[in-house]
């Protein structure tokens, strides 16, 4: 068993957001070259990729945790200013980054609970996205790793995702697995031309690091802790509004 370390979580966020004030949670900018808003911490500084921030979205804020973090020791986790873990589906409670440290004595990494799909993970993704951007990385992988190949094609086929790239795990474990992602991620950005897509699909390499999270962890054959992911209510509620805005609009242009 290994000896329980301390937890950072991040919470990434695009603008300034009334944050959880709960320890060990620390808010972080993404994108902070071409933002201005007020929070401490931003992705833009040291070793960086924060201009990319439209395409590769939280990766962003990942990358520059990755490479600038005083405290390698530490585990590390990520959630989002209007997403979070909670104790359970009562919704009543974020988990506390001390929880993390102790779930990590028994666990390898921290996972929301999946999604479950009617449609198949390679289905779904091809409904909204390219399909021939995974061909793309399948390729990829099966020049520099195709030992993981077999975890990507079975999750394509399967109904369920860990999504969000939210996560939680030891400081070594992450360095293991942004390494192995940007070496996948690198490539594709190379090899797939993201000019002409809408700027919804130009977030593709966060899209895919999504299904890849789940191919480095079937792959390895970790233990996983789940938590439900929800949002805070003050955020769900804007939300819901949104969309109902937004589909009000829509069956007036009908």
């Amino acid at each position: 068993m290994s000896v329980s370390s301390e937890t950072i979580m991040y919470i990434v966020s695009h603008k300034d957001f009334d944050a959880p004030q709960l320890p060990g949670y620390v808010p972080i900018l993404a994108g902070a070259v071409k933002n201005h808003a007020s929070i401490e911490v931003k992705d833009n500084t040291g070793d960086n990729i924060s201009a990319k921030n439209p395409g590769f979205c939280e990766l962003t804020a990942q990358y520059w945790v990755w490479k600038n973090r005083d405290d390698r020791d530490a585990n590390i986790g990520f959630v989002h200013y209007r997403r979070y873990f909670y104790i359970d589906h009562r919704k009543a409670q974020i988990v506390p980054a001390e929880q993390f440290s102790r779930d990590l004595e028994q666990y390898d990494v921290v996972l929301p609970e999946p999604w479950v799909l009617r449609k198949t993970i390679g289905d779904q993704f091809a409904q909204f996205h390219n399909l021939d951007d995974l061909e793309v990385v399948r390729s990829i992988m099966q020049e520099q790793c195709p030992e993981y190949v077999p975890a990507l094609d079975e999750l394509l086929k399967s109904h369920s995702l860990h999504a969000y790239n939210m996560f939680v795990m030891s400081g070594e474990r992450f360095d293991a697995y942004m390494t192995w992602l940007f070496r996948i991620l690198d490539e594709a950005e190379r090899r797939i031309d993201v000019s002409k897509y809408d700027a919804y699909n130009q977030r593709l390499f966060g899209f895919l690091s999504e299904r890849l999270l789940n191919v480095w962890v079937n792959a390895r054959k970790l233990r996983v802790k789940e938590y439900p992911v929800y949002m805070p209510e003050q955020s769900a509620r804007k939300e819901n509004l949104r969309t109902r805005v937004k589909s009000l609009l829509f069956e007036h242009k009908l």
